[in-house]
């Protein structure tokens, strides 16, 4: 009984595993950028080197506090020490020898320190800008692949749209065929169109599966893990508009620039920490010490006279002493002149590094916005296809049912709705891609 019931509670744990992995996580965009900013393995490491970084700026502080230290030697004598007394070469009495120290040091003027510690500021900040990068840099990944997915699903559709539509014109073909009415030439080739739409509609399943692998992959997610996608390109019709110009791009939010900023502001403290190799520093001292001496029990001969050592052990302290310690570079001076210059060398070149970061952002900025301007056009002109497309197929079967029409002309009505949705998709997908290109550059939505 106990075996059937164990048999049964497995069971039902595997059903419920499987009922499990067959959920379909439902997808909206803010889902997705949701779900990537939390689990994606680049957003968690940019966050693991800001807790890095964290660690090395309170590691800086730790230098300024004062340092204790302490130190133990102990010598154990396996075979004793050889001594001069009196002219005679004997063996020395002692066995160890201990000593013990505690050494304190405080800096006072450490110019050096305190320019290592405005360093790992500045190095928290180009963390958090990294990281900063990293999460506008995976938003724009993210909903790219999105829209990648939308345009393949939707393109899906229209091709079964269109599959539908041939088939339903082999249907007419083949009453006519039936009756005498059209050729047999024009029959085959309706069948023939239907079945080389075939292969379209397999690749473009295919393509979704491998739209929505890249998509979970960006996302952090298993790619075992099945998704479904909620929207349709349509939903985001409404947030298309043209814009005029961009005449004077703002940059200040890009984080590209912005690290290049913090990157020259980490090399003038560079030169200014350089600088303190040449000063002086003065740092406070004190040390505690206390040793001990331990003798065996021998006998030592003195000019024929013996005498007894016993065996014993000795401690005392040796003193605390306290002080100034000041140091004064002197030769280094003249290395530090020249590592100064080297920083200034690179000074000048983070200054063109960056004016040519400035122009390659404005000119990226200039080719996503007129990207979104045609893809604009290229809307409205696939819109306008679409129903002079979907007016001439109507007109065109009503034709052939009368008698009026061909199966050549319905067959090109049908061919022409497919191509302009395909258009109309693909002009759709375009201008999200590059008003996510723009976004990213200019560090913020429009």
């Amino acid at each position: 009984m106990r075996k059937l019931t164990f048999v049964f509670a497995a069971m039902c744990l595997m059903m419920f595993q499987q009922t499990k992995a067959q959920d379909t996580l439902k997808l909206t965009l803010p889902q997705a950028l949701e779900i990537a900013l939390s689990e994606s393995p680049t957003i968690k490491v940019a966050d693991m080197e800001i807790e890095r970084v964290d660690y090395s700026k309170k590691s800086a502080w730790y230098t300024m506090i004062p340092n204790l230290e302490a130190s133990a030697q102990h010598s154990q004598f396996l075979v004793p020490a050889k001594m001069s007394m009196m002219g005679q070469l004997m063996d020395s009495p002692t066995s160890f020898n201990t000593n013990m120290s505690a050494t304190l040091s405080l800096p006072l003027f450490a110019p050096a320190l305190w320019k290592s510690i405005e360093m790992t500021s500045l190095d928290m900040q180009l963390a958090h800008e990294k990281a900063k990068a990293s999460r506008e840099t995976l938003r724009q990944e993210v909903s790219k692949a999105y829209y990648t997915v939308l345009v393949v699903q939707d393109s899906y559709k229209v091709l079964q749209d269109g599959y539908e539509l041939t088939k339903k014109n082999v249907e007419l073909a083949k009453k006519g065929y039936e009756v005498g009415a059209l050729a047999a030439y024009d029959y085959i080739s309706a069948e023939v169109q239907m079945n080389n739409m075939l292969p379209n509609l397999m690749q473009a399943e295919n393509g979704i599966n491998q739209a929505k692998a890249y998509l979970k992959i960006l996302m952090g997610l298993d790619v075992t893990i099945p998704i479904k996608v909620l929207n349709t390109l349509t939903d985001f019709e409404g947030n298309i508009k043209a814009i005029s110009s961009l005449d004077e791009i703002n940059l200040e939010n890009n984080t590209d620039l912005k690290q290049l900023e913090i990157g020259h502001q980490q090399l003038l403290k560079s030169i200014e920490l350089q600088r303190t190799q040449r000063m002086p520093t003065l740092a406070a001292f004190g040390q505690y010490g206390y040793s001990g001496m331990g003798t065996k029990e021998t006998m030592l001969n003195f000019g024929g006279m013996p005498i007894k050592v016993d065996a014993r052990s000795d401690w005392y302290p040796q003193g605390l002493i306290v002080g100034l310690q000041l140091r004064v570079p002197i030769t280094g001076i003249f290395t530090g002149a020249v590592k100064e210059k080297q920083l200034r060398v690179q000074e000048e070149m983070l200054f063109f590094q960056r004016d040519q970061a400035t122009n390659a952002l404005k000119l990226q900025a200039k080719t996503a916005l007129d990207n979104m301007n045609k893809a604009v056009q290229q809307v409205k002109a696939a819109q306008n296809s679409v129903s002079l497309s979907e007016k001439a197929y109507n007109i065109s079967s009503k034709r052939y049912e009368n008698g009026a029409g061909t199966m050549l002309e319905l067959q090109n009505a049908s061919l022409a709705i497919t191509q302009s949705k395909l258009s109309y998709h693909q002009a759709l997908s375009e201008y999200l891609n590059a008003k996510a290109d723009l976004e990213k550059i200019i560090g913020k939505e429009i």
